[in-house]
């Protein structure tokens, strides 16, 4: 009976524990989630600020107020703006890394940046994981690779053209190589012709 006894007392205290353990785990699962969706929120709500700096600082830096930026006004601006001097060095930019920060920004290739594309781009530069000079790294090997796409497409373009043009001066030879080949054939006959006949006088 006492076996029976302190068995059916251990079952029933693991069954206790093994309930605990649930109820500890849903504890810190919902805290989590809840913290999940806290810092989501934070997130957001440090989106929407961050933004809303850039976006001055876009303003302050367009000289011109035309709406858009480029490089020289960029160049201009990190050294004439605070606001953006201070988020240049943030994300480890001098000045040598303008020209590439422009490119990278300027996603459409237009040559000018607009103000979404500013904010944008240097939102998502200085708060993702990846490093700047990650970015920039990614930036180069793209714009390598569409470059070598480009010369192959020019140089492909180039040879049919130059096979075009030997096709038309080799049509354009050959007939002026049968006529040689028929005054040729015409004088090796003259030349018979005329052995012959001195043969025959002799």
């Amino acid at each position: 009976t006492a076996f029976v006894f302190i068995g059916s007392l251990m079952t029933l205290a693991f069954g206790v524990l093994n309930l605990i353990v649930a109820v500890i785990v849903d504890t810190f699962a919902e805290s989590r989630s809840k913290d999940v969706e806290s810092r989501a929120e934070e997130m957001e709500v440090r989106e929407k600020e961050e933004k809303c700096i850039l976006n001055q600082i876009f303003h302050k830096i367009d000289e011109d107020g035309s709406g858009a930026l480029t490089f020289d006004e960029l160049q201009s601006g990190a050294k004439r703006v605070t606001e953006f001097g201070q988020w240049l060095r943030v994300m480890d930019i001098d000045d040598a890394d303008l020209r590439q920060l422009f490119e990278i920004v300027d996603g459409d290739g237009s040559g000018e940046v607009e103000p979404q594309e500013f904010v944008d781009a240097m939102f998502r530069m200085k708060n993702t994981e990846a490093k700047t000079a990650t970015k920039f790294v990614k930036h180069l090997v793209t714009r390598l690779d569409n470059e070598s796409k480009d010369m192959h497409a020019d140089l492909t373009l180039t040879l049919a053209g130059l096979k075009e043009r030997t096709e038309k001066a080799l049509q354009m030879i050959e007939p002026q190589n049968l006529v040689l080949h028929d005054a040729l054939t015409y004088t090796s006959t003259f030349k018979r012709t005329d052995s012959l006949e001195q043969r025959f006088q002799e």
